[in-house]
């Protein structure tokens, strides 16, 4: 026998001796009929396809409403101070206590409601539709399972919908490959600025979706924000070469759409909301042995960092109890990619190495820190899938701390890895960027480590190419800036 307070307190990792009303209270799954909105997005706060019951003044079941249910009436222009009452969904999913005890389910003593569209929790009733716990819908699968029942229940468990702007980019296509295998529904939204084919392994997978489309069109951003759980926010001009060389569109794309994507993310309360930034605010170091945190003076010296510092500041201003970005800035991002770049530097460096057999060190002495892009998309993931409290308002350093390398050392380390290579020193314009970060906020805050070095980039990118999978690496489409200019 499987009492309701042996599933709950199993589901959630809570005590027996905790009381029913003190796990719906400390879960956000409970309001009463005459709560607002407001209230009920709060209690939600940025949990994936939640689901809160609500009852009457004796705690029967009168409905439930999703976050998806709260977003959809906001875009239709019900105020937040209205009744959850008003928008609840009136006909709910709920099994009854004593049938589920006995695992005798069946159509008479499951209610089905309208839709199970993502119930992450299912209310458990007694004959009076008072609620007396919750269970896990993938819980309830495995007692059905383990019954080996023959009657076929139509529940849709879907992970969140993750829209991703800028996707099909560098960054962004290794983290879709990612997101779908773990079994997320993805949304990218790409002009397809570079690589035309980055994504095509994806075209035909059920949870994935592509809007081609500019994200500077404000009517683009209502459309793609319509039913998405989170926010990845990849989309920009990179580096002050590609500004310079679209300037507008950096300013348009970098500044003006990442804003107002904020202010209809916190209109909407979308609260999840990641976004790429880069350590270049940090610019130059004076002390080049001291590694850099959060906390440290930025001194961006590009139009590209003094931008990056300017729409951290933007997004982080619009964050409220509804909203809650988390700033992600990257380290120097090396290693391939479904749409590779070889205008980073250790990337230039494998390219040169093989196909030039030598590379070019300006200057030489600058220090970067550097983090391999598969290790930047399991940043992100590991962000989106962390509570929201240890992650919500939050800027952090992603870089591998082992990591922190001059350009020199960048140049002898692909020498190991190409044979025959070598390296010519110049003087001239060398890159002022000179600083080491630390990322260790990031590791006491949700555990997340770098694993990829730069060794296992030169690596692979020389087995790709001796393979001739990049016959030319010089092509446009490699370049941001070629292709922009």
């Amino acid at each position: 026998m499987i009492s309701d307070m042996t599933l709950v307190t199993g589901i959630l990792g809570l005590q027996k001796k905790d009381s029913f009303s003190k796990i719906i209270m400390k879960n956000y799954i409970y309001l009463k009929f005459n709560d607002t909105l407001e209230k009920g997005f709060k209690k939600l706060k940025g949990s994936f396809g939640g689901v809160i019951c609500i009852v009457d003044n004796k705690n029967k079941l009168l409905g439930t409403v999703s976050d998806g249910d709260l977003r959809r009436s906001i875009l239709k222009g019900v105020p937040l101070n209205s009744k959850i009452e008003d928008v609840m969904n009136k006909n709910p999913t709920f099994i009854y206590s004593d049938e589920l005890k006995k695992k005798s389910l069946n159509k008479s003593n499951i209610n089905l409601g309208k839709t199970m569209d993502r119930p992450l929790i299912i209310p458990v009733v007694d004959k009076k539709k008072k609620i007396l716990s919750i269970i896990n819908s993938e819980k309830f699968l495995d007692i059905l399972v383990k019954k080996n029942h023959n009657y076929k229940i139509n529940l849709k468990l879907k992970k969140p919908h993750v829209l991703i702007v800028g996707g099909a980019g560098y960054i962004g296509s290794v983290l879709t490959s990612k997101l779908i295998k773990k079994n997320y529904r993805i949304k990218i939204v790409d002009k397809i600025l570079y690589e035309k084919n980055s994504l095509k392994k994806f075209n035909k997978i059920k949870n994935f979706s592509l809007i081609k489309k500019d994200i500077c069109d404000p009517e683009v951003q209502i459309n793609a924000l319509k039913d998405v759980d989170a926010v990845i926010f990849l989309a920009e001009i990179v580096g002050d070469p590609s500004c310079a060389a679209k300037p507008e569109d950096a300013l348009k794309t970098n500044y003006i759409a990442l804003s107002s994507m904020a202010n209809l993310c916190s209109y909407m309360n979308i609260n999840r909301f990641i976004y790429t930034s880069s350590c270049s605010v940090y610019g130059a170091n004076n002390n080049s042995k001291n590694t850099l945190d959060e906390s440290s003076p930025l001194n961006p010296i590009s139009h590209y960092a003094r931008m990056k510092v300017l729409s951290e500041k933007a997004l982080l201003s619009q964050s409220n109890i509804l909203f809650s970005p988390t700033i992600l800035r990257l380290a120097t991002v090396y290693g391939p990619s479904f749409r590779n770049r070889f205008d980073l530097v250790v990337n230039i460096f494998a390219r040169d190495a093989h196909f030039k057999k030598g590379v070019k060190v300006f200057g030489g002495n600058q220090w970067r820190p550097n983090i391999h892009v598969e290790d930047v998309a399991n940043a992100i993931i590991k962000t989106l899938e962390s509570p929201l409290n240890k992650v919500e308002k939050q800027i952090f350093n992603i870089s591998n701390d082992k990591e922190n390398y001059s350009i020199n050392e960048l140049a002898k380390k692909t020498k190991k890895i190409f044979k025959g290579c070598k390296i010519k020193t110049l003087k001239g314009a060398a890159d002022k960027r000179d600083y080491k970060v630390n990322s260790k906020k990031i590791k006491n805050a949700i555990g997340f480590n770098a694993n990829y070095t730069i060794e296992n980039a030169l690596k692979k990118f020389k087995k790709i190419f001796e393979s001739k999978k990049i016959k030319n690496p010089n092509l446009k489409k490699f370049s941001n800036y070629d292709s922009l200019k």
